[in-house]
């Protein structure tokens, strides 16, 4: 074993040291394998920093902070001045997806993007990363512009996107409705609405205000995060209040995104109790 410090980003890199996602789905890895494990997804449209590279392997800084491996077939690299052009939307208007399929003037999919995929509307076109175009052939897309008026930050709103979930199946590391994990399921939610979280549960419980759950959880408001923890007094779970005991999670005892009461008898209603530690409010009073 040799301890040593890396400096990031590795100057070998030269400018070419910024991305875009050019794939609808991005796997990040805690290591430069495909066996290695997942950590993350990044989705079509993101930003990245490049930090370094091994092989067809690239350490990655996503928008959010978050570290990890990628493979460079999924991604378009360039300069900073380019990727920020990109992000700002300065080739065309930037748009989101809210589960979009842009195909070709034969029909053919060019893509399927997922909530929160961005694009680049040019007239009745839309541009991907990698410069191929296409027109929304099924779903739906939003300006950026619109994005605080179709998903105010309010906690009414903010349940109705959460429910729009409910069904994603349960995977580690995912961000998508194609499969998310408890985290990646509220930061995706909140990030619609304009509320910025970091990707792991023990981060997220930094944010935002404790609050008094009061009896019987009355006092919880929807949009409200509430957190569990499992062994330990880390942090290892998050939920979305729906209001009162009600709460929308992705858990593998749900096999995915689900409703469940605070205030239930089902086994993993009272499991939920024992690890519960805190409910913490994002929006203003």
């Amino acid at each position: 074993i040799v301890d040593e410090i890396v400096r990031l980003p590795d100057h070998a890199l030269g400018a070419g040291v910024y991305g875009v996602v050019r794939a609808a789905i991005v796997p990040v890895y805690l290591e430069p394998s495909l066996p290695a494990a997942q950590i993350s997804q990044l989705v079509l449209g993101m930003r990245f920093d490049l930090l370094a590279r091994r092989g067809d392997w690239l350490r990655v800084r996503a928008e959010d902070g978050y570290l990890g491996w990628i493979h460079d077939g999924y991604v378009r690299l360039g300069e900073r001045e380019w990727a920020e052009r990109w992000e700002r939307g300065s080739y065309g208007e930037p748009v989101v997806s809210l589960g979009a399929e842009l195909v070709d003037e034969e029909g053919n999919a060019l893509a399927r993007l997922p909530w929160g995929a961005r694009v680049l509307r040019f007239g009745s076109t839309y541009e991907l990363p990698d410069g191929r175009r296409g027109t929304v052939g099924s779903g739906e897309v939003v300006d950026v512009d619109r994005l605080a008026d179709r998903f105010p930050a309010r906690g009414d709103s903010i349940a109705r996107t959460a429910r729009r979930w409910h069904g994603t199946p349960y995977l580690w590391g995912g961000v998508t409705m194609s499969g998310a994990d408890c985290s990646g399921f509220a930061q995706a939610v909140m990030w619609m609405h304009g509320i910025a979280l970091p990707r792991d549960s023990d981060l997220q419980a930094r944010i935002g205000v404790p609050v008094d759950p009061g009896e019987d959880f009355s006092a919880v408001r929807p949009g409200d995060l509430l957190f569990f923890a499992e062994h330990s007094a880390r942090v290892s779970h998050v939920a979305i209040s729906l209001g009162g005991p009600l709460i929308i999670h992705s858990a593998l005892g749900n096999g995915g995104v689900a409703v469940n009461t605070m205030t239930g008898e089902l086994d993993f209603e009272r499991r939920l109790r024992r690890l519960f530690t805190e409910v913490r409010r994002l929006l203003p009073d």
